[in-house]
């Protein structure tokens, strides 16, 4: 490492620790409203969250930099850039216990958002629109038209695991299937990760690759990249990825040389500068780790794994999805508790359809937007592929031994095996 680097590096953590000690949007003074019936305006800055019984919408308050957590039945019809008036019983976020027995610090992952307050069951009233972002607005208007395309013409739960792949949006799970997701290790795939970040990128520098140069098919790339994570919402994992991409796409521009190790190491860095608390981000942790076991535990266990065989990518799926489930099984451990028994043979079996079925719920949606009846052709396919995706998992989730919850997993213990790991992986 040069002495720029460590400069560099000393810069960026220098950055980070002043704006987390005094650029930290401030928490709203609504401490005395506790407990009581409150009446507030705001604006929503964000696509509102659709579940399965509710609507979950991010609000800031007029006049205040933090927001708060507005929950509302789920047939409330409020967008993002609205104005609301808002009446309801103001709330402070709880912890709670999950059904492994792990407690949820729900308090510590709203304020990473900014968020510090809730009031449930809500009743909101507009006052006016568009009061956002015009690009965010056109973005949100675009994903909501894309997601009633797939509801129009692909069958529940499938419309769901499409809009999980493609955008990242898991509120259309019911809580068993939000399981057997967990207990198979397959969550993964509807969390909007750099599996699904990097499908996009490939497929946009290949259609712009048709008719454009490649220095313009990457600008357009970066272009889109952005565009993409701005119009899922902007989650860790998705802009870690979307950095990486971003870089690979940069290189190509530049005609210099791509080194993924270094890209994750940027992309932390940068983050980190940005906001200190992603650390302490869950999502962030295990896409960081999972990205570190594909990079640099894969080559090593290819040579281990040399007696399966390499037609359909078998040896290098298993590969992979072994490496990325050996980074990030002590972290899991620690947090939720849960041993997937069926994670390898789940993984290896749908991650080579995901790639198929992303594709085909895309033209789905895109085309519907021209035509219903040229869309049906695509969403019988994609349907198909989905329904095998969610036969497998519900396939493997219904074994008795499918995992084991693992009640305690102290914090040395994940120290020494991420020790052993980094020296296993690092030794010459």
């Amino acid at each position: 490492m040069s002495k720029r680097e460590i400069f560099i590096i000393f810069i960026l953590l220098a950055i980070a620790f002043v704006r987390f000690l005094f650029f930290l949007p401030a928490r709203p003074p609504y401490e005395k409203a506790i407990g009581r019936e409150v009446e507030l305006t705001g604006v929503v800055i964000d696509s509102p969250d659709e579940r399965v019984y509710n609507k979950r919408l991010t609000v800031r308050p007029d006049g205040q930099e933090s927001s708060i957590l507005v929950v509302v039945p789920r047939e409330e019809n409020v967008s993002y850039g609205d104005k609301i008036l808002v009446s309801g019983t103001l709330e402070t976020p709880e912890n709670f216990i999950t059904n492994t027995g792990k407690e949820f610090n729900y308090e510590r992952y709203l304020a990473n958002q900014n968020i510090y307050f809730i009031i449930n069951d809500a009743s909101v009233k507009i006052i006016s629109q568009n009061n956002g972002s015009f690009i965010k607005s056109i973005l949100f208007k675009v994903k909501d038209v894309f997601m009633k395309n797939l509801k129009r013409v692909i069958i529940s739960p499938e419309n769901d695991l499409a809009s999980g792949l493609i955008l990242g949006a898991r509120g259309g799970f019911d809580n068993d299937m939000r399981q057997e997701f967990i207990i198979t290790g397959t969550i993964h795939i509807v969390a909007l990760s750099g599996y699904n970040i990097t499908i996009v990128a490939e497929n946009v520098m290949k259609i712009f690759g048709l008719f454009l140069s490649q220095t313009l098919s990457a600008i357009f790339g970066i272009f889109i990249i952005i565009l993409f994570i701005l119009m899922t919402g902007a989650s860790s994992t998705a802009v870690r990825a979307g950095i990486m991409a971003v870089i690979v796409l940069f290189a190509r521009i530049t005609g210099r040389s791509y080194d993924a190790g270094r890209a994750l190491v940027v992309a932390l860095l940068l983050m980190v500068a940005y906001d200190l608390r992603v650390l302490t981000d869950m999502s962030f942790q295990l896409s960081f780790l999972a990205t570190f076991g594909i990079l640099f535990i894969t080559p090593k266990l290819l040579l281990v794994l040399k007696f399966l065989p390499i037609r359909f990518k078998i040896r290098e799926t298993v590969a992979t999805t072994l490496s990325a489930t050996i980074a990030v099984l002590p972290a899991i451990l620690h947090s939720t508790g849960v041993l997937s028994i069926v994670s390898l043979p789940a993984n290896v079996i749908i991650l080579p359809i995901i790639p198929f079925a992303m594709f085909f719920s895309f033209m789905t949606g895109i085309i519907g937007v021209v035509s219903y009846t040229l869309s049906v052709p695509f969403a019988f396919i994609s349907e198909a592929l989905l329904s095998f995706i969610l036969w497998v998992i519900h396939f493997f989730a219904s074994f008795p031994f499918a995992s084991l919850t693992i009640k305690s997993f102290p914090l040395v213990l994940i120290i020494i095996l991420y020790s052993l790991i980094a020296w296993w992986v690092f030794r010459r």
